[in-house]
C-alpha cells in the first residue's frame, strides 16, 4: 500500500520547493520574470493542509525564502534585510490567500481554484502597487507617483516612465500563479484536475 505523506511533510515539501524555485528565479530572472510558486503554495497548498494552520504555509515560505536571500546577499556583498513593512504586508496577503483556499476546500472545484488563483494574483498586484504608490508619497520621492487617485491609478496600470508597464507584471503573475496552481493539483489531487472525484471528497466519503 502506498504510504501517504503527513500534513507536516507536505508543508515542508511545499516550503522547500518554494525556496528552491524562488532562489533559481532570483539568479535567472529573464527565464521567468515575476513568476513564483509562492501564491499557488499559499492558496492551493492550504487546501490540503489542516485548516488550523494551513493558511500559514504561504507566510512561512515567504519568510524562509527571504532568510535564504539574506544569507546569500550577506555572503556576496554583506547586504540584505528581511523585516520591513512590505514583508509584513506580503505575509498578510499570503495568509489571506491561504484563508481563501481553506474557505473553498470543502466544496472545491477546478473552476473555483482557477478563479481563486486569478483573484489572488489581482489582489496581490493591487496591494503591492498601492504600497509602492503610498511609499513614493511618504518619502517624497522625486519623479514618483502623484498623491492623488490619478497617481494610484497610474501605479496600477502603466507605472512610472522608464520602466515596464505594471500591467505586464499582473499578466506574468496571473500566468505563473495559475501554472503553479495546476502543477500542485497535478501532484496533490490529480483526480480533481482530470474531472474526477477529488482527494478531499474521497476522504469525506470514507469517514462518513
Amino acid at each position: 500500500m502506498k504510504r501517504e505523506s503527513s500534513p507536516l511533510q507536505l508543508a515542508l515539501f511545499l516550503i522547500l520547493g518554494c525556496v528552491l524555485l524562488r532562489l533559481l528565479n532570483n539568479y535567472y530572472p529573464t527565464i521567468s520574470p515575476n513568476v513564483s510558486p509562492l501564491m499557488a503554495i499559499a492558496f492551493v497548498g492550504a487546501m490540503y493542509l489542516p485548516r488550523q494552520w494551513g493558511w500559514l504555509v504561504g507566510p512561512v515560505a515567504l519568510l524562509v525564502t527571504d532568510l535564504a536571500f539574506l544569507q546569500v546577499n550577506y555572503l556576496t556583498d554583506r547586504s540584505g534585510s528581511v523585516f520591513s513593512w512590505w514583508t509584513v504586508l506580503s505575509m498578510a496577503v499570503y495568509a489571506a490567500a491561504g484563508g481563501l483556499g481553506i474557505l473553498i476546500a470543502q466544496r472545491q472545484s477546478l473552476t473555483k481554484i482557477i478563479g481563486g488563483s486569478l483573484f489572488c494574483s489581482l489582489f496581490f498586484y493591487i496591494v503591492s502597487n498601492t504600497f509602492s504608490w503610498w511609499h513614493d508619497i511618504a518619502v517624497g520621492m522625486t519623479g514618483g507617483y502623484a498623491p492623488s487617485f490619478a497617481g494610484w491609478l497610474q501605479a496600477n496600470t502603466v507605472g512610472l516612465p522608464g520602466y515596464e508597464p505594471t500591467w505586464m507584471f499582473l499578466r506574468n503573475a496571473m500566468a505563473g500563479d495559475l501554472f503553479f496552481a495546476l502543477v500542485l493539483l497535478l501532484i496533490l489531487d490529480r483526480g480533481l484536475l482530470l474531472g474526477q472525484a477529488s482527494v478531499r471528497s474521497k476522504l469525506a466519503s470514507r469517514s462518513a
